[in-house]
């Protein structure tokens, strides 16, 4: 849907350059998108707006609350008084769009002084405290800045750091666990990036290294039979030999 939208939106702007007296010159449809600036109609969450033609944008490096956590409203708020009737200036990374049928974009508030910055809107939302990073391959230009950023943040406890309590990132919740029982030391991970539930018996290449997030559904089984009847599956760098 997306791309009949672009498509429109092109050719419109290509008719507009030939009525007004002017040629567009070897300008692909897709850089005229993304050079023009795009006025924000609805904010849907603090990650997600939509703009002319109800193409709707998904916010790039960042995860905001969803509407029943701590912190949506806020959020929200935050980037509707950001952006809403406003013109935004968008940025590609790698990927075009999700699943959703939604572009993937960098959004900046253009500045109306030659001479100040333009607003980066992903930054700003983990500087104030209003999201999380979210890193996602191959999209993450900004890795290190989007961190710097949520530490901030964190340090000072904006926004949800300061109001939404139990609220971690994943590398603290990852302190890891301990096995209640000496014998059952399998470690089951549940992988967040598309490898599954695995588990790791000592001596696997990788056991020393796994994490066991038990707030995350991870946990510790005392024979293989047990981790496979939970769903788990031994990991490929595990040895059928150990």
């Amino acid at each position: 849907m997306v791309k009949s939208i672009l498509g429109i939106i092109i050719s419109i702007l290509l008719a507009g350059g030939g009525a007004a007296g002017y040629k567009v010159i070897r300008d692909n449809g897709a850089d005229i998108f993304e050079s023009s600036v795009h006025l924000v109609e609805y904010v849907v969450d603090g990650d997600t707006l939509e703009i002319e033609n109800d193409i709707r944008l998904r916010l790039i490096g960042v995860d905001t609350p969803e509407r029943d956590q701590c912190g949506f409203t806020e959020a929200r708020l935050f980037l509707k008084e950001m952006v809403d009737g406003k013109h935004i200036r968008i940025e590609k990374d790698i990927s075009g769009s999700d699943l959703y049928d939604r572009l993937l974009r960098y959004v900046y508030l253009p500045s109306d002084d030659v001479q100040d910055d333009d607003v980066f809107i992903n930054e700003a939302l983990l500087r104030a405290g209003h999201a999380r990073t979210l890193a996602v391959a191959p999209d993450n230009r900004y890795r290190y800045l989007f961190s710097a950023a949520q530490e901030e943040a964190k340090r000072d406890k904006k926004g949800m750091w300061g109001k939404c309590p139990g609220l971690e990132t994943k590398e603290e919740r990852q302190a890891d666990s301990q096995p209640t029982d000496t014998q059952c030391t399998i470690k089951g991970n549940i992988s967040e990036k598309s490898f599954g539930r695995t588990y790791f018996v000592e001596g696997c290449a990788n056991y020393n290294r796994v994490k066991v997030d038990i707030g995350k559904g991870e946990k510790y089984f005392c024979t293989e039979e047990e981790a496979e009847e939970a769903g788990f599956e031994r990991a490929g760098s595990c040895s059928k030999a150990l």
